[in-house]
């Protein structure tokens, strides 16, 4: 028995060292090596709220996973709405201030720009106007006394004069005192005028001027009318007339105002006496036709340059003071 526990004695001695050393063997373990458990406890399925780290496993994280123990930023975040940023208001600019232009820059062209017209549209010229007076037979022209002694009115546009003005003396009603229709020289006229073409055969236009030549103011009469004035539209022949050279032939319409004047020389006896005895005398009579007129006209004109040659019959009616008074015109006129 004394062996026995003396055998006991030295193994407790012998294990008392072992013990120690491997109980500091123990405590030198990792701290993350598991340590198994006497029993394992079923746990109780949980349901998914989200992605869970087997869902993510074997995806990239380039794709959108999460890399297996470890958590999207992204995802940790809660949801929020996201509210589009206003744009700020642009600032007001300010006014621009235009500066004038230089006189010498160029002006600002918008397109091709128009080639220049193959003629000219504009034409200022200068014309020379003769007119004549178309008379026809008028008895008692001048004032007059009849056989009875009583006096006779002369004829509306006519004036009768002599050497010393007015015509005052006697004039028998009975004999004499009498035009004659014919053909006579009445004023002349210089004038001024623009026109404007229109189309490639239409040109209208408007001249001004005045009288030469005109009955002369005396007592008892109207002071003649010497202006002129006047608009008109002119028709050329042929295609394109205004683009060709050669002579252009027109027809034309004009109307205005003006006043024409001739004089004639009748015979007139002074009395009963004076007419059984032949013996005469003659009165100048101005005849006044006028202010107003509308005329037909024809001519043509013959471009040289930037120049035309215009040369045009004109037969006018006029009136309050009705007449005829043909005329015959040649002008110069330039083109631009």
């Amino acid at each position: 028995m004394l062996g026995l526990a003396r055998h006991l004695r030295a193994i407790r001695w012998f294990a008392l060292p072992l013990a120690v050393g491997l109980t500091h063997v123990a405590f030198e373990r990792p701290a993350h090596a598991a340590t198994p458990s006497k029993s394992k406890k079923k746990k109780k399925p949980q349901k998914k709220t989200g992605p869970s780290m087997d869902d993510n496993a074997g995806r990239d994280v380039d794709e959108g996973g999460t890399a297996p123990g470890t958590t999207d930023s992204k995802a940790a975040e809660p949801e929020t709405e996201q509210v589009p940023a206003t744009k700020p208001k642009p600032e007001a600019q300010p006014e621009q201030v235009k500066l004038e232009e230089d006189e010498d820059a160029p002006p600002e062209t918008q397109g091709p720009p128009e080639p220049p017209s193959p003629f000219s549209l504009n034409w200022l010229g200068v014309t020379i106007q003769q007119s004549f007076l178309v008379y026809g037979d008028v008895k008692g022209v001048c004032p007059a006394v009849n056989d009875a002694g009583k006096d006779v009115a002369g004829a509306a546009g006519y004036s009768c004069r002599d050497s010393h003005g007015l015509h005052r003396g006697g004039v028998y009603a009975g004999g004499g005192n009498e035009v004659h229709g014919g053909f006579g020289i009445a004023d002349l006229r210089f004038l001024i005028g623009y026109d404007r073409v229109l189309g490639s055969n239409l040109m209208l236009g408007a001249r001004f001027g005045v009288a030469l030549l005109q009955s002369p103011a005396v007592v008892g009469t109207t002071a003649p009318m010497p202006f002129h004035g006047e608009a008109h539209l002119y028709y050329y022949f042929g295609e394109s007339p205004l683009m060709n050279p050669g002579i252009r032939p027109f027809l034309g319409l004009a109307a205005g105002i003006a006043e024409v004047d001739g004089k004639v020389s009748v015979v007139y006896y002074k009395d009963h006496v004076g007419y059984e005895n032949n013996l005469q005398g003659r009165l100048d009579v101005w005849r006044k036709v006028g202010p107003g007129f509308a005329a037909a006209r024809a001519g043509f004109g013959f471009p040289f340059g930037h120049f035309m040659l215009n040369v045009e019959a004109n037969v006018p009616i006029l009136f309050s003071y009705t007449g005829v008074a043909p005329s015959l015109a040649a002008g110069l006129a330039y083109g631009f």
